[in-house]
């Protein structure tokens, strides 16, 4: 049978609408296309984000899965710290792109940017979609979602990543309120929850979770049964902990054996909350409602929307206000508002109280990117309803026009007095200009609709192209050009000569940084070994090396073999400059640190408290004799004369040969931590913390092969979990595509 010519058609216009979406991504972020300009310079995204990034693409190539860092502080688990992005699946392809002169292109970099924000503006308009709204009010929506405000504007990948997945978080949410297979959309609003808790950073993912307990419970409440209502919300529950899994249990094993540094006068626990005085700070200030219409008016997090996004937001909230789904949106938009006030508003207050992980979620003006999705499906209603002559005819629209123009009226008035009292310090005045000029083309736009000048269709493109106009003055307007030099990613090539240099000494070696001479993770960019490194946390028993480092102590340098110092100046005495950079940058010999393996045949057990003082009195002697804080292992005592020999050596395992003239403990200045086993001749053996953070295992006399390999359990558990949870979600979908649909 001949296909129906009205299926062939349907089936071709389906993919139009995403590839509109497609080329107005692209359009915002035309900047990147001309290679003339870049987003990443900025210390967080240049100093820490990018040397990550960095890290695991060299693990991909060379096929491994990047489990540990071992570039920085000794070693530190890599899923465990969260922010770099290693569970999240789309940053796999990434590290896997080609690399340049062994380095991550900026090229791939920009494209993985691009796509992250065309799938927060598809989810968007699916979800618009799946509410019944138009093509034209639902691509509006995504790009409201997806290139302005927040996600506009937002440089973090891994946080852009985890807002990606609310609008499909929503979208299931809603079938299950419909009564649409409940179960089934119920697990895919959890799983894309799981998927979101993957990205990379659990702020963003934390706020959608803390808006779904809100959602769920009135999901609860209106339910004629309200006890058994309670399974959709504990499936979704399950499916976020599976899915999520593989970022998840790492995190919280990594996070109960670090600290962390928040901004406050001490870093903080796993135990203890993060102060309050910090959420504070990274508070949403009122002032910063106005930076809504006026760009430039904020503080945190850019907030800017336009007046196309506002205006037809609540457009829809007042025609489309029976609905449920829309007075939800509103409740949404208001409570995120609310919340993002953090320490301007008392309700954050209570909920850094009652909640969990609030308090660890310590920027509370992220939260208005809810907001920001919130209206942008509100405005996909208003689009949707001023399409009716009953709306385009009240009295809620003529007043809207009247209050644009005023605005631009008293805009254009307020330019031109201060202009001729006061010259222009940066663009205040054409950020004020441009809201004008926004204001009159929304006015225009709305009375040429009303009085039947413009058609339908003409008027949704038209405020599609406003709104573009409006979120173009923002979204890239603070990149740099290649020909503005300095910045921060300068610094990444600022030394080439010394990473020369420093690629020449016999390895394994590791560096002493001067964080203030070189900011960023060396160690991670260039393949390096760093111990200070630009980061958030640090596992709890490597940072008593650093606190003693820091008071002028010597532990670290001789326990952690820093055999090297990298800055403008030495740290102490008795170090020898060796090289020196064309930018000034000096190398300096730690003639005191110890080599990076060794062997001792006396151990001693020490109580936890007292091991930095017990080990600062031994001094030198600690070459010999091990102290630890659990039981010491039986060991020989022998003259020296042991051999040792690093064979192998990946960021997960390290193989030795050794031939030990009596039983003896080898020690590896590498970090312990959960996960590391030990292996003498292919049979485990116990792999012991010694001197309060370095690993060390038991060798008997004779020659023997020694292995070192991380197998993290959080991180398998976590695997299986979230495959799982996939496979689970996957069923779901599959039955919702075979089961017909129950409203």
């Amino acid at each position: 049978m001949p296909e129906d010519p009205s299926f062939v058609a349907r089936r071709h216009t389906r993919w139009v609408a995403p590839l509109i979406l497609l080329a107005l991504t692209t359009g915002i972020f035309w900047k990147l296309l001309t290679k003339q300009y870049n987003w990443l310079d900025s210390p967080d995204l240049a100093f820490q984000i990018l040397p990550w990034f960095q890290f695991q693409a060299s693990a991909w190539h060379a096929g491994e899965f990047p489990l540990w860092d071992p570039h920085l502080w000794g070693g530190q688990p890599l899923l465990g710290q969260m922010q770099p992005g290693a569970a999240y699946p789309l940053n796999w392809p990434l590290f896997l792109a080609p690399l340049h002169n062994g380095h991550i292109q900026p090229f791939w970099i920009n494209l993985h940017f691009l796509f992250s924000h065309y799938l927060a503006a598809l989810f968007c308009y699916l979800l618009c979609r799946d509410l019944g709204r138009s093509n034209s009010a639902s691509i509006l929506a995504g790009a409201g979602y997806a290139l302005g405000g927040v996600l506009g504007t937002i440089g973090w990948p891994q946080m852009l990543s985890g807002a990606v997945w609310a609008p499909l978080v929503l979208l299931f949410y809603f079938r299950c309120l419909r009564g649409c297979h409940p179960a089934a959309n119920a697990a895919l609003s959890g799983a894309f929850l799981g998927i979101s808790f993957l990205s990379g950073h659990h702020q963003i993912p934390s706020f959608t979770a803390l808006a779904m307990g809100g959602f769920w419970l009135h999901y609860i409440w209106i339910q004629p049964n309200r006890m058994r209502a309670l399974r959709q919300p504990a499936i979704a529950g399950m499916l976020l902990a599976l899915v999520g899994a593989l970022q998840l249990l790492p995190a919280i094993e990594t996070g109960r054996l670090s600290l962390r540094w928040v901004e406050s006068q001490n870093p903080v626990f796993w135990g203890q909350s993060v102060p309050y005085i910090v959420h504070k700070q990274h508070s949403f200030p009122p002032s910063s409602l106005l930076g809504v219409f006026i760009a430039g008016l904020s503080r945190e997090v850019d907030p800017f929307l336009g007046f196309t996004l506002v205006a037809l937001a609540l457009l829809g909230l007042a025609a489309c206000w029976k609905r449920s789904e829309v007075r939800l949106f509103g409740a949404l938009a208001v409570g995120a508002v609310v919340f993002a006030l953090g320490g301007f508003s008392v309700y954050h207050g209570v909920a850094y109280l009652l909640f969990p992980m609030v308090e660890k979620a310590r920027t509370p003006a992220i939260a208005f990117f809810l907001a920001q999705l919130a209206l942008a499906a509100l405005a996909a209603f208003g689009l949707d309803a001023f399409r009716t002559e009953e709306i385009r005819q009240s009295t809620f629209v003529r007043s809207l026009i009247r209050g644009l123009l005023a605005f631009s009226a008293v805009a254009w008035s307020i330019t031109l007095a201060s202009a001729t009292v006061r010259q222009e310090t940066g663009n205040e005045y054409e950020a004020l200009s441009l809201a004008a000029i926004s204001a009159i083309g929304l006015a225009v736009l709305l009375h040429a609709s009303r009085t039947g000048r413009i058609r339908e269709s003409s008027a949704a493109a038209l405020s599609i192209a406003l709104l573009l106009f409006e979120f173009g003055t923002v979204t890239t307007a603070n990149y740099q050009h290649r020909e503005n030099k300095g910045g921060s990613l300068y610094k990444l090539t600022q030394h080439d000569d010394v990473v020369d240099f420093l690629r020449t000494l016999p390895a394994p070696m590791r560096l002493e940084v001067d964080t203030d001479d070189v900011p960023f993770n060396i160690g991670d960019w260039e393949g390096l070994e760093q111990f200070r490194a630009y980061s958030g946390g640090l596992t709890a028993n490597v940072a008593r090396f650093e606190t003693d480092r820091l008071n002028g102590g010597h532990l670290a340098p001789m326990l952690f073999a820093l055999g090297y110092h990298l800055g403008n100046d030495p740290m102490r005495d008795g170090q020898q400059q060796v090289f020196q950079g064309r930018a000034g940058l000096k190398v300096y010999r730690n003639p005191e640190a110890f080599p990076r393996y060794w062997s001792v045949h006396e151990a001693a057990t020490v109580p936890s408290a007292e091991i930095i003082r017990r080990m600062g009195e031994e001094g030198g002697n600690l070459r010999r004799k091990a102290l630890m804080t659990a039981s010491a292992p039986p060991l020989e005592t022998c003259g020296d004369g042991d051999e040792l020999r690093l064979t192998a050596r990946s960021s997960s395992a390290l193989t030795f040969e050794t031939t030990m003239r009596c039983r003896g403990l080898l020690v590896a200045s590498e970090t312990y931590f959960p996960g590391w086993l030990g292996y003498v001749d292919g049979q485990p053996a116990p792999l012991h913390e010694v001197y309060g953070a370095l690993r060390g295992i038991v060798v008997n006399q004779g020659r023997h092969r020694v292995e070192m390999r991380y197998r993290p359990v959080s991180v398998y558990w976590g695997a299986g979990l979230t495959l799982l949870g996939l496979l689970t979600a996957l069923a779901a979908g599959r039955y919702q595509m075979r089961a017909p649909e129950k409203a």
